[in-house]
């Protein structure tokens, strides 16, 4: 049997459910031993499957959609986008995956050909009395942002890099376990410094418990905007 998950975006939350599909197996499955999931960037892309060793592993990720980790085994794995519903030929790049690697995959790129970008987690390790959170700028449409944050220790705003381009990724912040917000503005500078004059998005509280840490991936909107998902390793 094969589990193809299906999602559902809203209100900044998302809902998954898994639909179970009987298939023929010869001989004894591969062992489990690796996990990937994906997270679907490209605003104006139709909805896409995600196909891993030519099966479908994840079906209908809409953009600004993250779907729930897949298991498969570890080796090089061949995975591609296609049209979702379609079994059009897809270009694969292959990925390598260790026995415990837990694979965070962004699509790229354009309408017509969507390549994997491979999130890593560098710093991630948190010590057991503190929290940690980074930001992802993946917002292509956006004009020229910064990135800000308050913290459980610090209400007030600060940026967490300068400049921040588009796919850049700032190191993790430490913190004290609690609530962090995420704001972003325009791109503004007085004497060289970054100033907080207006606000395109304001995250809804995130609250990061001691000994973990989070991912906040800024993201184009559909019909314009931004929008964004947090995501734990």
């Amino acid at each position: 049997m094969r589990e193809v998950v299906l999602c559902v975006l809203g209100l900044g939350l998302v809902a998954c459910r898994g639909e179970v599909i009987d298939e023929p197996v010869d001989g004894n499955p591969p062992e489990l031993t690796a996990a990937l999931r994906v997270l679907h960037t490209v605003v104006g892309v139709p909805a896409i499957d995600v196909v891993v060793d030519d099966s479908t592993v994840v079906a209908g990720l809409v953009a600004g959609m993250v779907s729930p980790f897949v298991p498969m085994p570890d080796g090089g794995r061949a995975i591609g986008f296609r049209p979702s519903g379609t079994t059009a030929a897809v270009s694969t790049h292959v990925l390598a995956l260790a026995v415990g690697d837990s694979l965070t995959i962004l699509t790229i790129d354009s309408a017509t050909v969507l390549n994997p970008w491979v999130l890593t987690d560098t710093g991630a390790v948190v010590p057991p009395n503190r929290s940690k959170l980074r930001a992802l700028h993946f917002a292509d449409l956006a004009p020229a942002i910064d990135i800000w944050r308050t913290q459980p220790d610090w209400g007030t705003p600060i940026t967490f890099m300068f400049p921040h381009n588009f796919r850049d990724i700032t190191p993790y912040t430490e913190s004290d376990p609690g609530d962090w917000t995420v704001l972003v503005s325009s791109r503004q500078r007085q004497n060289g410094v970054p100033v907080l004059r207006d606000t395109l998005l304001l995250t809804d509280t995130i609250p990061v418990p001691a000994g973990e840490s989070r991912t906040v991936i800024i993201l184009d909107r559909s019909g314009g905007g931004l929008a964004y998902q947090v995501i734990a390793p």
